[in-house]
């Protein structure tokens, strides 16, 4: 009787942090995986995973058990991608290994989720949850809140709600008195507000930290300082997208209050009829300018450009058509229902049409990506 030791990663964090293509079969390969994750980030659970599967296997081979070791992983969006991952890995270790019995080892529950699909197909005699002990002090547990912080999707699946709890409950208490502010405009609201204003700032204060926004802005500020410096053909175009983003906003202010007397639903409508094709430009501009720098620079057409084109016009046809069957139902205009009825029909070709150029585009790369793959083995 054969008994594989099964460690699992659904997220995949040693693909992402080591470069390592799984799965890992045999006792070497499975070390050197450990190392390299255990290199890269120390505090990983999963090198103690894997670790105590190699416990757990040496311990079978000096008990005389015919025993093998192997470690699946799934991918970076846990979920079906990552599942549909594993199954692939695991039925090609069980062709390759051919076990009649499975000890699954995991570092928590989300991996665990693998368990009714390896009990599918070989039997599982143990499950084998790895805890990595911490310091019972208060500095350890602030310690451990800190790193957990630092994983993009912890911080992502806990700060996130929370952020935008507090936003939509800042926004809901703040509109009434700001209606009441612009329509009396009695000073005295103002300290009404404090407690709203708090919430919005701190929830969007959450929101951007969840996703890292200043790093990013940090890391796009270096990236505009270096075209800059090279001459990149974008500038002009990157430009003309912020000042078109910013009439948009203008348009869409000057529209609203020009018809004051309607309702803020009304208002609300016109305010974004009135940015929507402004924004749609601004987003043109910018991706010609990718377009124009890419050929530039590289000599290729950047494809990606008609398909973004093509489906940027998709949605503000269908936006405009959904804000002209708002307003027409609502009675606050009359439009024609032939115009409503072919933006809301063009819209969904040209999404169409995007789609499937999309889909042609790609299997035309990878069919040029096969091909060079099979010269290349050819000279080989």
């Amino acid at each position: 009787m054969k008994i594989m030791v099964l460690c699992v990663d659904r997220d995949d964090d040693f693909g992402v942090k080591t470069g390592l293509n799984s799965p890992f079969i045999g006792r070497e390969e499975n070390l050197n995986a450990a190392l390299a994750l255990g290199l890269k980030d120390p505090e990983d659970s999963d090198t103690n995973t894997l670790l105590a599967a190699i416990s757990i296997y040496d311990e079978m081979v000096k008990s005389g058990i015919d025993a093998e070791i192997a470690t699946i992983c799934g991918d970076v969006k846990v979920g079906y991608q990552s599942d549909l991952v594993l199954a692939t890995q695991l039925e090609n270790v069980l062709e390759m290994i051919k076990p009649d019995r499975v000890v699954l080892v995991s570092d928590g529950a989300e991996d665990e989720y693998i368990y009714p699909m390896v009990s599918s197909r070989v039997k599982i005699d143990s499950v084998r949850r790895v805890f990595v002990k911490q310091a019972p002090t208060v500095e350890g547990t602030y310690y451990i809140l800190i790193k957990m912080l630092q994983d993009d999707k912890i911080r992502r699946r806990l700060i996130t709600p929370i952020g935008l709890v507090l936003a939509v409950f800042g926004f809901v208490s703040l509109l009434p008195k700001i209606i009441q502010l612009v329509s009396e405009w009695d000073i005295a609201l103002v300290s009404g507000m404090a407690a709203g204003t708090i919430a919005v700032v701190l929830g969007f204060y959450l929101i951007l930290y969840a996703y890292r926004t200043g790093e990013r802005l940090k890391e796009f500020s270096k990236k505009a300082a270096r075209a800059i410096r090279s001459g990149s053909q974008m500038i002009p175009f990157a430009i003309l997208s912020i000042a078109l983003i910013f009439l948009g906003f203008v348009y869409g202010f000057d529209a609203a209050n020009a018809n004051s007397e309607a309702g803020i639903l009304v208002q609300t409508l016109l305010f974004v009829s009135g940015t929507i094709w402004v924004w749609i430009f601004a987003i043109l501009s910018y991706e010609t300018g990718r377009f124009v720098n890419h050929f530039l620079s590289e000599g290729k057409i950047y494809w990606t450009y008609l398909v973004v084109s093509i489906t940027v016009f998709a949605i503000g046809f269908i936006i405009q058509g959904a804000i002209d069957a708002t307003q027409f139902f609502l009675g606050y205009r009359t439009y024609d229902e032939f115009i409503i009825l072919f933006e809301v029909i063009c819209g969904f070709l040209l999404a169409v049409f995007g789609g499937l150029l999309n889909t042609v585009m790609r299997n035309t790369a990878g069919k040029k990506v096969e091909e060079k793959k099979e010269i290349a083995e050819s000279v080989e």
